[in-house]
């Protein structure tokens, strides 16, 4: 847990600070990301799929990935720092209040970055929108909305923001430590740009455990457990691949591209949609290694006791002797 003024003096350091690439020629043949970062990896259906097959569905699902981070960044990091203004004023420090807008600043800048990657990836899908995939449903808008608007008395979204950040971390670490898959080499683009998405997020996580004690910790305890009711509703939503979600679309792309496979899209979709059942994906998506802070962080809230209903991997940890 580092403390305010580590984290001020971390982000006065420029070589630990994301700095924007030169994007060069996209390479093709190569994996966006660990196979193991995709939700179809973990369905029987992907092992009867040809190379060709796999490799175009990683790649569209990175690019599905990059959508999300930027949704992450510009719908519900933003809007929910800037509401939290007040309150972090309040029971912060200036110190914690410099850091909240730093980081706004920090993730407009990551926003673009990813919006350029995606566009020099697939400049016709991305010509005349920011996203390919992640089209929202109304209800979803309709809670991103009241999560924004509500978030100075209702700030549970920071349990769900630090969880985030923390697994766009541990992407970039496992890119990192790929190496040669099953696919081949990461791209060297996709890798560059997450390998400094994470520098920032790495100190946006700690100041965001800081907001946290500031923002969630000084409400009255029956509130508290209010925000966790909704935090648990939320995190039980994300976790479950549906078959109108952002997963399917990246499926149902693939078949356009592939068409051999339109025989087994039902297949392929219920697959994706039974994974909100398959422990070793739910495992994959937030565990305590992955998430270290958020989970140290559901810890010490007692209205989350029972947060392992959604969160598979989530165990309390057992009190100091």
């Amino acid at each position: 847990m580092l403390s305010l003024e580590r984290i001020a003096a971390i982000r006065a350091d420029p070589a630990r600070c994301t700095h924007r690439i030169a994007l060069g020629p996209i390479d093709r043949s190569r994996p966006f990301i660990p196979e193991d970062q995709t939700q179809l990896y973990y369905t029987p259906g992907y092992r009867d799929l040809t190379f060709q097959q796999r490799l175009r569905y990683n790649q569209l699902f990175g690019l599905r990935v990059n959508e999300y981070i930027m949704m992450l960044e510009r719908d519900f990091v933003e809007p929910v720092l800037g509401s939290l203004r007040t309150r972090t004023a309040k029971f912060g420090s200036p110190a914690l209040l410099q850091a909240l807008e730093g980081m706004r600043e920090e993730e407009a800048r990551h926003y673009d970055a990813f919006v350029a990657l995606n566009r020099r990836c697939e400049p016709a899908a991305y010509a005349s929108s920011d996203h390919w995939f992640m089209r929202l449903k109304p209800y979803e808008r309709l809670s991103l909305r009241m999560m924004q608007s509500a978030a100075r008395w209702l700030p549970f979204a920071l349990w769900i923001i630090i969880a985030m950040e923390e697994s766009s971390i541990g992407l970039a670490a496992s890119m990192l430590r790929s190496g040669m898959t099953a696919l081949g080499p990461i791209e060297a683009s996709f890798l560059g740009v997450h390998r400094e998405h994470a520098k920032d997020e790495a100190r946006h996580i700690h100041v965001d455990v800081h907001l946290v004690r500031a923002c969630l910790h000084s409400l009255p305890r029956l509130w508290r457990r209010a925000n966790a009711r909704l935090f648990l509703g939320f995190m039980r939503d994300m976790t479950a691949p549906k078959a109108d979600g952002t997963g399917a679309r990246v499926v149902r792309q693939l078949i356009v591209e592939h068409p051999e496979l339109a025989l087994r899209e039902a297949e392929l979709i219920s697959g994706l949609v039974a994974l909100r059942d398959n422990r070793t994906f739910q495992e994959s998506v937030f565990n305590r290694r992955l998430n270290p802070l958020a989970f140290a962080l559901y810890d010490e809230e007692p209205a989350l006791a029972d947060l392992g209903r959604v969160l598979k991997a989530y165990e309390r940890a057992a009190p100091d002797a």
